[in-house]
């Protein structure tokens, strides 16, 4: 299933196959070592609804990395990048999660909170993720491929504003989620980080705006489209069934955290039509 020896082309179906078993196996290993790096030991899922919810990223995440990267093999070469680029992220992750437990102490984060701290958490991730890669694209380091080093070297400034967008999006839900009502952050100083952080989103997404090309352009319409219709059928739906009483009602925290997950869904999605999605 995998072409270990040499950089030989596989078929696009193999390498998603070979990439998804990888995928597979790296999100067993993330849920190991998140359990023992969070509670000093391996614990199964307590309910069923939590395995079902595990089940689930574990297809989505089988499905993103081998559609991601089926225009490359699974070779020693690539498997190499893909740990120390993801490994480099998950620490960032499990490093912040660590951080929020032992901030939260008192456990005055509801779910509520925790989903958007986690969202956030991720977003940090990857775009920690994707500066190594930009770096190791300037500095030869051979962790991304030719063609999307490439175009890392050819749009730096668009590729980095982008990602510090991200990383600082993901700050501003952390830091809605530690505060509000009982939260653990004082109000008004919480309120004055999150307007400065509302400030550099707004000046780095003008920048973006500018440095982007047409096809950059055009994908960014068509996922604000698509994000449009998300939020309809998912957050109507939701408030829908809380209305008639199915359901509990979305709080405001929560509703921030479904743009934001729809806003981002959309983007990929918008980015697959266009095959945009290679590694």
């Amino acid at each position: 299933m995998m072409a270990m020896a040499d950089d030989k082309p596989m078929p696009s179906w193999g390498n998603f196959a070979g990439w998804s078993a990888v995928g597979a196996v790296f999100y067993l290993l993330v849920l190991l070592g998140g359990s023992l790096f969070m509670d000093g030991t391996i614990s199964l899922p307590r309910s069923k609804e939590v395995a079902a919810i595990l089940g689930l990223g574990l297809i989505f995440a089988m499905a993103v990395i081998g559609f991601t990267s089926r225009k490359q093999p699974v070779t020693l070469r690539t498997l190499r990048n893909f740990t120390i680029l993801n490994a480099v992220a998950l620490t960032v992750f499990l490093l912040a999660i660590w951080g929020l437990r032992a901030t939260d102490g008192a456990g005055a984060m509801g779910a509520s909170e925790w989903t958007a701290a986690v969202f956030g958490t991720v977003l940090i991730g990857v775009a920690v993720f994707g500066i190594v890669a930009a770096a190791s694209a300037h500095m030869g380091a051979d962790l991304v491929d030719e063609e999307g080093a490439d175009d890392l070297r050819d749009r730096p400034r668009l590729i980095v504003y982008g990602l510090v967008w991200m990383a600082a999006y993901g700050l501003l839900l952390i830091g809605l989620s530690l505060a509000g009502p009982g939260g653990m952050l004082p109000l008004a100083a919480t309120l004055a980080g999150l307007l400065v952080l509302i400030a550099v989103l707004t000046v780095l997404g003008i920048a973006t705006w500018r440095l982007s090309d047409e096809l950059d352009r055009t994908v960014s319409y068509e996922a604000g489209n698509i994000a449009f219709y998300l939020i309809w059928a998912m957050g109507g739906g939701w408030a829908m069934l809380a209305h008639l009483g199915f359901v509990a009602g979305p709080a405001p925290i929560d509703w921030l955290t479904l743009f934001s997950v729809l806003m981002f869904a959309a983007s990929f999605i918008a980015a697959a039509r266009r095959k945009l999605l290679t590694r």
